[in-house]
């Protein structure tokens, strides 16, 4: 008898498919952060780690949760929109 496919949700499939996208939606995932806040953490210029944040937000495994005025700039504020990814 075959083993039965096993049914991957294609959005976190492609979200995982970087580790840097695995990586920025598990920290999202302890808390809601920032992409600044995430390229500080991992060591990485804040540009990249914002490309892969906007792939997230469109995938729809994040959402912006809110918006902070910082030295002239808007800071972005995420959560993840599926509560199965939330750490526990």
């Amino acid at each position: 008898m075959a083993p039965h496919p096993i049914s991957i949700d294609q959005r976190l499939a492609k979200a995982l498919s970087s580790p840097l996208r695995a990586r920025a939606l598990a920290l999202i995932a302890e808390g809601v952060t920032s992409p600044k806040a995430i390229a500080d953490e991992l060591g990485l210029d804040v540009r990249g780690v914002a490309y892969h944040v906007r792939v997230l937000r469109k995938l729809g495994c994040i959402e912006l949760a809110e918006t902070k005025q910082r030295r002239g700039a808007i800071e972005h504020i995420y959560r993840v929109v599926d509560r199965t990814l939330e750490k526990e």
